[in-house]
């Protein structure tokens, strides 16, 4: 069968580059008005507390990462995994803006590098949609999270994401767009 998205990608890709550049400038913007309600979803569910080791997966420019940094305080760390080298730079200078110590950046399209069931919370927001090996990436989150972990995605795939998380996480619960999932173990 023909991928159309794939074939305007491999064909068009000086088109996307610009369509990205744009994009880091006004996401931001966008984030700033649409995150304050996810922030408030986190506070409802109870995602992320003090002291954990959290994963904003796809981080972009640290809309989450740098919330979550707070939260966990010192005693907590957080990791911020993006695939363009630009959108972590920016990660980097808020955190040394805001004085936070406890943020390591991770460039990669898929691996994460880190060692098996070391975090608490992984925070995939808008990127699952963007995948193209969705079930590859749900696999290496699967093996960092802890066994007793949250997984946390926030994407407009809506019921489809239960199709890439079976056998690997079970659905904990959902408030709106935000699914919440524990690991399957075994």
């Amino acid at each position: 069968m023909f991928d159309i998205e794939r074939f305007l990608e491999e064909r068009l890709n000086p088109v996307y580059k610009v369509h990205y550049a744009l994009w880091v400038y006004w996401w931001p913007l966008w984030r700033r008005i649409s995150g304050q309600s996810i922030l408030r979803k986190w506070g409802r569910t109870n995602l992320v507390k003090e002291g954990q080791t959290f994963l904003d997966y796809g981080c972009g420019t640290g809309s989450f990462t740098i919330p979550a940094a707070r939260i966990v305080s010192t005693s907590g760390k957080v990791y911020a995994l993006d695939y363009f080298p630009r959108q972590l730079e920016i990660v980097n200078e808020k955190a040394k803006k805001e004085g936070l110590a406890n943020i390591e950046t991770i460039l990669s399209d898929s691996k994460t590098g880190l060692e098996d069931e070391c975090i608490d919370v992984i925070w995939v927001c808008d990127v699952l949609h963007e995948l193209k090996e969705r079930r590859a990436v749900l696999e290496e989150l699967h093996r960092v999270l802890r066994r007793d972990g949250v997984l946390a995605i926030h994407d407009g795939m809506g019921e489809r994401v239960l199709s890439y998380t079976d056998g690997l996480f079970s659905l904990a619960g959902r408030d709106g767009k935000l699914l919440k999932f524990t690991k399957q173990n075994g």
